[in-house]
């Protein structure tokens, strides 16, 4: 598509185009499963082999890097893996032995685990830290600083960073600013054009959209660095299936009117969870209680279907979600579907004993796309029955 950057991000969803055009004159693009593909002469090839590059993988990895505002996003597409973790892994793969990499406190489990667990067996120093104590920041960044990692919004307490803010603070040392940007995706907030070089999605969440698809997708408008993760991407292995890379591409199609409705109905939950006298504090970007209101209104297009509380001594957590109806107890997010997690139990037990470690009484929400007063009427139900 020429000159995409002209067009609206709806617009760029559905009409990224192909490398290949089928005489069929598909409208939408067709699924490429063969794994492997015919040379005109040896060594001449479109299409080579699944895991260097497939057709429908291919597709999605060009429609993320222009949704993200990379320029030549034909030349350098985004990298779609099997996971978000696997995301997180090829990222990691940029730091080397000796070096260094710098991570907020409020990170997913996962994450915490990956670089706490896995990266600090290969030589690498990791340092956890609340990212808002400046002076602590600064300590830990040097010239062996490979990475300064956070989310925005983050897991699981919705908190949000000014990506200008850390950019500047990052390039100082060199360093490259990644974020985990799952929570908005470049619908809400497009890291790269606010000063991030490397920005991922879980896209099992809010791309995939349905919970039936699983993957994570790379991307960074800096040459030298997509060069390196191409490598690693081809030799690792840990790509996305073409199926996948389809139902992401499909997803991508109504990301922006479902996060739409994800929004007013989170939005609409916040309000009512923070007159409740069962809650202690929401965490709502969208909220003008929210010390991080102001960032939102910079930084995001809508304030996002996440959000999460800390709910009253009184209330029994267990007895609440047991008495719920339409949320269901569990992990992942950015379904159709409404969930509801308690972090300490269920994604971030591995960060006990870090200082990503979480509270006991945060509960996480993630919104979905059912009628706004029927989730607020089954969230009063279940706390009026947790209440001692």
């Amino acid at each position: 598509m020429a000159n995409s950057k002209k067009y609206g991000i709806n617009t760029r969803a559905i009409h990224t185009n192909t490398r290949v055009k089928l005489p069929t004159g598909d409208v939408m693009p067709p699924l490429h499963l063969s794994t492997t593909f015919e040379n005109t002469q040896p060594g001449e090839y479109e299409y080579f082999y699944g895991r260097s590059g497939n057709p429908t993988r291919e597709l999605f990895e060009r429609t993320m890097a222009s949704l993200e505002g990379v320029e030549n996003y034909d030349e350098m597409h985004s990298f779609a893996m099997a996971s978000g973790m696997a995301a997180v892994t090829l990222i990691g793969e940029l730091v080397k032995p000796g070096e260094n990499v710098v991570i907020t406190q409020d990170v997913y489990g996962g994450t915490t685990s990956f670089f706490s667990k896995i990266a600090t067996k290969r030589g690498i120093e990791v340092n956890f830290c609340d990212l808002d104590d400046l002076d602590k920041l600064n300590s830990l960044l040097n010239d062996k600083t490979k990475l300064l990692w956070f989310e925005s919004p983050s897991n699981p307490r919705i908190k949000l960073f000014d990506y200008e803010k850390y950019a500047e603070i990052a390039h100082k040392n060199s360093t490259l600013l990644v974020t985990d940007a799952t929570f908005s995706t470049p619908f809400i907030t497009r890291p790269l054009e606010l000063g991030a070089d490397i920005v991922f999605h879980s896209t099992t969440k809010y791309i995939g959209g349905h919970s039936d698809s699983l993957g994570g997708v790379v991307t960074t408008n800096i040459k030298e660095i997509w060069e390196q993760l191409h490598s690693y991407q081809k030799t690792s292995g840990a790509i996305m299936s073409p199926f996948d890379a389809y139902l992401c591409q499909r997803g991508l199609y109504t990301v922006g009117v479902r996060l739409e409705v994800h929004s007013k109905n989170a939005h609409k939950i916040a309000e009512y969870l923070e007159t409740s006298k069962h809650i202690k504090e929401v965490f709502y970007p969208g909220l003008k209680s929210n010390p991080n209101y102001s960032i939102a209104e910079k930084q995001m297009a809508m304030f996002g279907g996440m959000l999460s509380f800390n709910v009253e001594d009184h209330i029994d957590l267990k007895k609440f979600w047991e008495s719920l109806e339409l949320f269901k107890l569990a992990v992942s997010l950015g379904g159709v579907e409404s969930l509801i997690e308690l972090p300490r139990l269920m994604t971030h037990d591995n960060a006990e004993g870090t200082d990503a470690e979480i509270a006991d009484d945060i509960v996480r929400i993630s919104v979905g796309l059912e009628n706004a007063e029927d989730l607020i009427e089954d969230l009063e139900s279940a706390l009026n029955a947790a209440a001692n």
